[in-house]
């Protein structure tokens, strides 16, 4: 037996019940681990102080350590320490099965990702809170291993797949160059941390955010619903290499809720989630067919020969703007704003997915109703933007055409002649 030094003498010794050979060893100065049987040992001291390990227990996939003075401690999930193969190549992606999770409530400080931090915080534990406790993190853990000559630069991905193969949720380690921030507005992506060695990072469980729209406040939450329980699978990709596993999403067992009550709590939400998409995507739409018409009638607003076509596109831009005003309410600029200002559609939208998109799996018939009303409201706008589409900007768009207007309109510049 080779490793724990002279002097170290051996307190406990435990095998772990999953991995044959794997043993965790507690000594007079530390934490030691062999992945042969105890033939040879290495150092697992990880952040412990150095103090006598008395007793060592494993229990439900994590690692107790009980000291001598400097109390018990917990290391939170085997898995990665299971997997772990030393003739694995260090060129090569590793992506370590995570532990199945449990649908809960609430968050942790373990749920984020330390993207950015100094050398000297380089290793620290993103869950250090002062001297607050930390709740174990309330989505999926995954590790994954990235070469030792990584380029950092490069781009990972990583896709969140139904068990079928469909695309929950997409994460990537560029951010997204559109993103613009704003308030409220959906908060940005999370990035995969692209560094050689061991990288953490935890999916919320929540399918893709919502659609905003630029400088609108919602006061609500633009996050995707929180998915079943069930079987997921998780695709990293970096460069040619790519690694797919497999894990589930267990239902909280505090909740006596069937199956049945989970797929009517996604089948309303996804209505929901459908309502607000239509509605976002569609203003950006029409926003950006306004701006043209805008950008066009300013050009062409001193031409006597264009007087025509410029008051059809000022009607025309005017007609979008009314529409829009009955789906959102741009005027709102914080959370009291609610009380100024009439919330409209998209917000009423968002109100009722916050009610809905909670743990406990129960859709009233209230909220169905409501779903109901707020689809039947929806409905006569959204033939009001296709008619826009189909009757007025096309015919705009001909009006145009006979004008002989090009798609790119350079404005006259007066040019003074000095005078000799």
């Amino acid at each position: 037996m080779t490793g724990i030094p002279y002097g170290a003498f051996t307190r406990t010794v435990r095998e772990d019940p999953e991995r044959k050979g794997l043993l965790y060893a507690g000594t007079e100065t530390g934490l030691y681990i062999s992945y042969n049987d105890g033939l040879t040992w290495r150092p697992w001291q990880l952040n412990l102080p150095v103090s006598p390990i008395t007793d060592l227990k494993v229990h439900q996939g994590d690692l107790i350590a009980a000291t001598a003075g400097r109390s018990f401690w917990i290391l939170d999930d085997l898995g990665p320490i299971r997997q772990f193969n030393d003739k694995v190549s260090k060129d090569s992606l590793l992506v370590y099965k995570p532990e199945d999770a449990y649908r809960v409530s609430g968050a942790s400080t373990l749920d984020k990702v330390l993207e950015e931090e100094d050398d000297e915080d380089a290793g620290s534990s993103p869950g250090r809170n002062g001297f607050a406790g930390t709740n174990p993190s309330t989505g999926v853990v995954m590790y994954y291993q990235l070469p030792a000559k990584v380029d950092t630069s490069a781009t990972l991905t990583m896709e969140i797949q139904s068990n079928q193969g469909v695309v929950l949720r997409k994460f990537s380690s560029k951010k997204d160059k559109k993103f613009v921030q704003f308030p409220g507005g959906p908060s940005p992506e999370p990035t995969l941390t692209v560094r050689p060695g061991l990288n953490r990072f935890v999916w919320d469980m929540r399918a893709e955010t919502l659609p905003a729209i630029e400088n609108v406040f919602i006061e609500g939450n633009y996050s995707g619903r929180k998915l079943p329980p069930g079987n997921y699978q998780a695709k990293v990709k970096l460069g040619k290499q790519d690694k797919t596993v497999t894990f589930s999403i267990l239902a909280d067992p505090r909740i006596n809720a069937m199956a049945a009550d989970y797929e009517q709590q996604q089948k309303t939400l996804m209505a929901i989630e459908e309502g607000v998409k239509e509605i976002h995507q569609g203003v950006n739409r029409m926003r950006k067919a306004q701006k043209q018409i805008n950008d066009l009638v300013d050009l062409i607003d001193d031409k006597p020969n264009l007087k025509a076509v410029a008051d059809s596109g000022r009607a025309v831009a005017k007609k979008i703007k009314l529409w829009e005003e009955k789906v959102i309410q741009p005027k709102s600029k914080s959370n009291d704003d609610v009380i100024n200002f009439e919330n409209k559609l998209s917000a009423d939208y968002i109100f009722l997915k916050g009610e809905l998109d909670v743990n406990i799996p129960s859709v009233t018939a209230g909220q169905q109703e409501r779903l109901s009303e707020l689809n039947a409201t929806w409905q006569p706008l959204k033939t009001d933007m296709d008619r826009l589409i189909q009757d007025d900007i096309s015919r705009f768009n001909n009006q145009c055409r006979q004008a002989q207007l090009d798609k790119i309109t350079v404005p006259d510049v007066a040019v003074s002649t000095p005078k000799q």
